[in-house]
């Protein structure tokens, strides 16, 4: 499983390259129906991600800016935690200063979204990890950032990248737990840096056996000035 993972972000930077594209922010907007290419998610634990036709929500206010299709993400909870997904990325996220997306929530038990993203800190463009402890990082940072979705209907969440947590330092109250990465928001490409690597969502329930049931679209880097820099 490791070593497919870092051929895959290898094989997603190399098209980048190759064809000259320059990335403009997005990171999927779901309208090519799927969520298996362009970019390809993988998923994990027990969250049913599914894409789904826009119009059951012609009457929110925010429908206009939807596309045909949205992701839905629903399921129950073992422990709060319902599961995730998530894509490589490899690309120079400097220009930018937000994680912007649409979220639509049932209500005040929708659940928890945590958004993630992980820098390269080792110049290699692979994020290296522990298949023995959750696949957490060896080498590169993990930013974290966590969202209640307690409201009905579609929203527009803009996240600075200073409200993102460094999730890899050092916990004193951890026997052997140490600091990974270098604790610096440095998603560019210099000395060889692969940028951002991997950007991730987790969903969680709000109580330990509780659910899951929401909807993302338009998932996105934007620049709205400021932000620049994540706070430890």
């Amino acid at each position: 499983m490791k070593k497919l993972i870092a051929l895959l972000l290898v094989l997603g930077c190399l098209v980048y390259a190759e064809e000259g594209k320059v990335f403009n922010g997005e990171i999927d907007n779901f309208e090519d129906g799927n969520i298996t290419e362009a970019p390809a998610w993988w998923t994990f634990g027990d969250s049913d991600q599914t894409v789904v036709e826009t119009d059951i929500w012609a009457k929110d206010p925010l429908y206009k800016y939807l596309g045909k299709y949205a992701l839905q993400v629903k399921g129950s909870a073992k422990s709060w935690y319902v599961g995730g997904m998530g894509t490589y990325l490899g690309v120079d996220a400097t220009p930018f200063t937000h994680v912007k997306l649409h979220v639509y929530g049932t209500g005040p038990d929708s659940g928890k979204l945590t958004i993630q993203l992980f820098d390269d800190d080792n110049g290699n463009t692979i994020l290296e990890q522990d298949v023995n402890n959750n696949y957490e990082p060896l080498f590169d940072d993990k930013w974290e950032y966590e969202l209640k979705v307690n409201w009905t209907g579609w929203k527009v969440v803009q996240i600075p990248f200073t409200a993102f947590k460094d999730a890899n330092r050092k916990d004193p109250k951890i026997k052997g737990s140490k600091d990974i990465g270098d604790g610096i928001w440095n998603p560019d490409h210099l000395n060889g840096s692969g940028g951002l690597l991997h950007f991730q969502f987790i969903f969680l329930a709000n109580t330990q056996t509780g659910s899951v049931n929401m909807a993302i679209d338009n998932v996105r880097l934007t620049n709205l000035g400021g932000g620049k820099g994540v706070a430890k």
